[in-house]
C-alpha cells in the first residue's frame, strides 16, 4: 500500500487515472473506498484522482495522542501529500469533515486550490450539531461497534435509504467497522471537530477566492442545508445547490446527482497546464 510518512505518521493514499488532479477528502468515518462512485467516474473522464485516509482513519496510522488531531493538522497532511505527488494546483472536493478541512486548506493555502467543492459540511457548530457530535463520541467511547453504529446510523442516512436496505444495513455496517476502524481515533476526530465551537471557520470564508460549489442534502439531519447556506453566503465566488431526497451521506445515496454537479463544475474550471504538477 502506498504510504507517505508525515512526521512519523504514515498516511495511506491512492492515485487513479491521469490528467488534471481531483483531490477527495473523506468524511469523519469514511475511507478512500467511500468515494468509489465519484473516483471511478472522474478517472474514466480523464482526471487524476487522489484519495487518502486521514490520520486516524482506516489504512492510515492512528496516533494515540489526541493532540495529533485537528482540522489544521489534517490540512497540513494534505499539503504534504500534494507536495509529495508534485501537485501544485488541484480541484479540491470534501464532504462533511473533509469539506471542513478543505475550506481551511483553501483559506490557508489558496495557491493549491483551483476550485473547491464542499459537500454537506459546516463552518460553525450550533447547539443541535454539538449534541449530535457528543452522542457520536459517546458511541465510540463505548468501544462497542454495534452501539457506535447505532449512535449515528439514523443521522447519516435518510429514511428512504434505511428502508431500502432494511435491518441488513446495521449488520453490514457493524461488520465493516469491526475491521480496520479505530473507535479511539473516532473519539479524537470527533473532539477535533468540536474545536470549531471555539474556532469556527466562518470568519475565514471571505478570504477564499477559489470558485466554490457548495452542496447540501435536503434530508441531512446532521449538517442540514442551513449550514451550507451560511458557507455560500460567506465565500464570495460560490454557488449553493441542494440535492433533493438525500441524507448526510449524499455522495453514497445520490451519486449520480453528485457526479453531475461535480463533473460540470470541475469541467468549467480547467487548470492551466503549467499548474497541475511540478
Amino acid at each position: 500500500m502506498p504510504m507517505l510518512d508525515v512526521g512519523g505518521v504514515r498516511i495511506y493514499y491512492e492515485v487513479h487515472g491521469s490528467g488534471e488532479p481531483v483531490v477527495f477528502l473523506n468524511g469523519i468515518f469514511m475511507n478512500t473506498a467511500s468515494w468509489a462512485y465519484q473516483s471511478g467516474h472522474l478517472a474514466r473522464l480523464g482526471y487524476r484522482v487522489v484519495l487518502h485516509d486521514m490520520r486516524g482513519q482506516w489504512n492510515s496510522d492512528k496516533p494515540d495522542d489526541p493532540d495529533q488531531y485537528s482540522l489544521e493538522i489534517h490540512a497540513e497532511d494534505l499539503r504534504s501529500l500534494l507536495d509529495h505527488l508534485g501537485i501544485e494546483r488541484a480541484h479540491i472536493v470534501g464532504t462533511s469533515y473533509g469539506g471542513e478541512v478543505a475550506m481551511l486548506f483553501a483559506a490557508k493555502y489558496p495557491e493549491y486550490v483551483n476550485d473547491l467543492t464542499v459537500i454537506a459540511s459546516v463552518s460553525e457548530i450550533h447547539e443541535d450539531l454539538r449534541l449530535t457530535a457528543l452522542r457520536w463520541i459517546e458511541g465510540a467511547m463505548s468501544m462497542d461497534v454495534r452501539k457506535f453504529v447505532l449512535s449515528w446510523i439514523s443521522d447519516v442516512y435518510s429514511e428512504r435509504f434505511i428502508n431500502r436496505y432494511g435491518r441488513a444495513l446495521v449488520e453490514t455496517l457493524v461488520e465493516r467497522f469491526s475491521r480496520g476502524f479505530s473507535l479511539t481515533s473516532a473519539v479524537h476526530m470527533g473532539r477535533a471537530f468540536l474545536k470549531m465551537l471555539d474556532s469556527p471557520l466562518t470568519p475565514l470564508l471571505k478570504s477564499i477566492r477559489a470558485p466554490t460549489l457548495v452542496v447540501s442534502a435536503e434530508e441531512d439531519r446532521v449538517k442540514p442545508p442551513k449550514y451550507s447556506k451560511i458557507i455560500a453566503s460567506e465565500i464570495p465566488n460560490s454557488v449553493h445547490v441542494e440535492i433533493r431526497e438525500a441524507g448526510h451521506a449524499v455522495v453514497i445515496e445520490r451519486p449520480e446527482a453528485v457526479n453531475y454537479l461535480l463533473t460540470g463544475f470541475i469541467h468549467s474550471h480547467p487548470i492551466a497546464r503549467t499548474a497541475t504538477a511540478k
